[in-house]
């Protein structure tokens, strides 16, 4: 008997209220494998992905470097947080990141490690003290340069998301000209990709739900949304009487991970439009650790319906000047409540900023715990992804840019290191990070970056 075989572009679908259709992505089922498990069924390699994880404000590089190099590494004080992952992270300490210091440092250290460059001015700039509204990048980000090479057919050529408010320059607002405070993923110059920041508006995105809430009432839309399972179901048990035993199980996992993030998207407070002002942040001191959490499963199930390849998480934008209740309730200095970018510059290391860097990592490591727990073909969605974590300085009260804050993540395939290394490579120029990244991927560049930033040497430690 010919073996039943299934698309990798395959959908379930139903109809729920007013004639609205719904489609939903499957994970990678056997189905659409080929005899031997090792491709999909049409002959095109199993996918890989790419993100950027990327937070503000840097870390502490006096208590980054673990103290063993190679495998052996042991989380330091301020890599706690990934130590449930560490078998797939890769650290590189001692870097140095070599901007040029003619601009505001915060805008410098993101362009420089996001788009291995340095920051272009906008026309309009008349010589302002404050020129970071006229920041933006020289070309495209590394996320968008990973997305070239692997979005594919994919329905979305990549996701991005930021879980805090971004930082709005000098002006008080993020539509100056300049763009490079605000934004971590572009295009091209000036251009930037608007990131999705809640998780129900990116579950609409990816699911195709319209996102919106009236002033009161139950939100119609998520009420079609909660609908929207039921709709498919028929769809799904169809489908599960032509699967083998194997893909059964891996379609009710599928469908129970759904239900269950639908459910908390459902519980947390919804977006509003209209007359209605824009909620503030939850107070809930575990609300921002659910809030990621939450966008790391969704972007881990659009991975695994390969929905997209490639995402931008962006916990705090450069130079951020938010709080953060899930660890204080505010920043208190001298008796002023202010945020975390000027705690830090005028307390300096203290157990209050030292909490807070450590914090930046955990948040981390809880995104690439969303991926692990996914298991696809004999192993999760890490083993084929390559995820960066970084921030735009080593140490934001003195603008610092030696021992760059850097991580690597997962198994891309087989392209990186596992278990996860520690290279220390001191003073060597930090993009060679990012171009490893690429490389991992299987991007044709034979260089990335430009001007003092450029590089052809991947860290080749890190490669096996």
């Amino acid at each position: 008997m010919t073996p039943f075989r299934l698309s990798r572009r395959a959908l379930l679908r139903g109809t729920v209220r007013s004639s609205l259709g719904v489609a939903l992505g499957l994970p990678l089922l056997d189905a659409m494998l080929n005899s031997h498990g090792t491709a999909l069924a049409a002959g095109d390699p199993l996918p890989l992905r790419f993100g950027v994880f990327f937070w503000g404000n840097g870390s502490d590089p006096a208590r980054w470097a673990p103290a063993a190099t190679g495998a052996d590494w042991q989380p330091s004080e301020m890599l706690q947080g990934i130590a449930a992952v560490k078998d797939y992270v890769n650290i590189v300490s001692g870097t140095r990141l070599a901007v040029r210091g003619a601009h505001n440092p915060h805008v410098e250290g993101a362009v420089a490690i996001l788009a291995g460059g340095n920051p272009v001015l906008h026309p309009s700039f008349s010589g302002q003290s404050n020129d970071w509204d006229y920041l933006t990048v020289p070309g495209p980000s590394v996320d968008q340069i990973a997305a070239d090479h692997l979005a594919g057919p994919t329905r979305f050529r990549s996701i991005v998301a930021s879980a805090t408010p971004v930082h709005t320059g000098a002006a008080g607002t993020s539509s100056a000209p300049g763009t490079a405070i605000s934004y971590t993923s572009h295009s091209a110059p000036f251009v930037f990709n608007s990131p999705k920041t809640t998780p129900s508006e990116l579950f609409g995105y990816l699911f195709g739900t319209p996102v919106g809430t009236p002033p009161s009432g139950p939100d119609p839309e998520m009420l079609v949304r909660a609908d929207a399972l039921g709709a498919v179901l028929a769809d799904a048990n169809a489908l599960r009487r032509r699967l083998g035993t194997n893909d059964r199980q891996r379609l009710e996992q599928h469908m129970d991970s759904v239900r269950e993030l639908q459910a908390r998207i459902l519980a947390m407070p919804p977006p509003v439009v209209g007359a209605c002002a824009q909620p503030t942040m939850p107070t809930d001191p575990a609300s921002l650790r659910l809030k990621v959490k939450v966008f790391a499963d969704l972007i881990a199930m659009g991975f695994a319906c390969d929905l997209t390849r490639v995402f931008s998480l962006q916990f705090s934008s450069p130079a951020s000047h938010v709080a953060y209740p899930d660890l204080f309730p505010s920043y208190v200095y001298n008796g002023t409540a202010t945020s975390f970018h000027e705690y830090e510059h005028n307390a300096g290391i203290d157990e209050t900023v030292r909490t807070t860097l450590k914090y930046f990592v955990e948040i981390f490591g809880s995104v690439l715990e969303s991926f692990r727990a996914l298991p696809e073909r004999g192993g999760n969605l890490l083993d084929r992804s390559c995820i960066l974590g970084t921030s735009e300085l080593s140490f934001g009260p003195s603008h610092g840019f030696d021992d760059f804050p850097i991580l690597l993540a997962g198994k891309a395939g087989g392209a990186l290191k596992y278990p996860g290394v520690h290279v220390t490579a001191p003073g060597e120029n930090a993009a060679r990070v990012p171009f490893t990244a690429l490389k991992a991927i299987g991007a044709p560049l034979a260089s990335w970056g430009r001007d003092q930033l450029l590089t052809s040497a991947p860290v080749a430690e890190l490669l096996t």
